[in-house]
């Protein structure tokens, strides 16, 4: 039976839960609005393939508690889970929101063997991420991709909207390259999003698209520590298809480990 904890860290609740086994442990985190039975399935294959899950509700997600929502402060929660539920040199593997966690923390934690980044990269929000298009196409792009996706956010709970303040003002570029221990970035499919915007924004989005992939392919390059890998998924790949990235996962764990050995 799995194992699940509620620890108080800076005065606000964090639940976790111990999914068993007795490999290397990993640190599991959900997406924005969602919650830690996300992982459920991949636990449950990790736990099968030798590795020692952990799951976590974020801070004003499922069971934790409702609390101002900072990346300092995701932080350091997830910090007081590693050292309270005895997590050894985790890896960490965050989905969209979790894994922009899983990005910083990868910045400020050397001893950390993997950090894994599962299609978090957030919404645009300057014209410059509009690849391809002119410049004046550009910020009419930004524009309204800005204007819509405010008014989709109109009905979200004021602690989402927090949140999503937090991830628009982060420069998620400038966290791969501050990376200090091994940080990978899984891309599923961006334009299974495409279906969300009206007509004249799908084009929008797939220069934005390819502004990232163009962005992840020169971070890659610029650091030996980052690397990008892509999943024939959408935004969920987890939940998707858990098998494939349990193999992505295993095998850049495997390749890791030979490339230190060897070096």
């Amino acid at each position: 039976m799995n194992a699940i904890r509620k620890l108080v860290i800076g005065g606000v609740p964090i639940l976790t839960e111990d999914h068993g086994g007795h490999g290397g442990d990993v640190l599991l985190l959900h997406g924005g609005g969602r919650t830690r039975g996300d992982w459920e399935v991949f636990a449950g294959l990790l736990r099968e393939s030798g590795f020692r899950p952990v799951s976590m509700d974020l801070r004003g997600h499922g069971e934790s508690g409702a609390a101002p929502w900072s990346w300092r402060e995701a932080l350091a929660d997830v910090a007081a889970v590693v050292d309270e539920v005895g997590l050894h040199r985790p890896v960490i593997v965050g989905h969209s929101l979790g894994g922009m966690v899983a990005a910083l923390w990868a910045g400020e934690h050397p001893e950390c063997p993997l950090a894994v980044n599962l299609d978090g990269h957030g919404n645009p929000t300057r014209p410059g991420q509009f690849l391809g298009l002119d410049e004046a196409s550009a910020a009419r792009a930004c524009r309204e991709m800005t204007l819509f996706l405010g008014e989709m956010g109109q009905g979200l709970p004021a602690s989402l909207v927090q949140v999503m303040r937090e991830v628009d003002a982060l420069d998620l570029f400038a966290a791969y390259r501050a990376a200090l221990c091994p940080l990978l970035v899984v891309s599923g499919d961006g334009m299974a999003f495409s279906g969300m915007f009206p007509e004249h924004l799908v084009s929008a989005w797939e220069a934005y698209c390819a502004w990232l992939r163009h962005e992840l392919k020169a971070a890659a390059r610029e650091s030996s520590l980052v690397r990008e890998a892509s999943l024939p998924t959408g935004h969920d790949p987890h939940l998707e298809d858990p098998e494939a990235l349990l193999r992505l996962l295993v095998g850049h764990l495997g390749q890791l480990n030979q490339e230190e050995r060897s070096g």
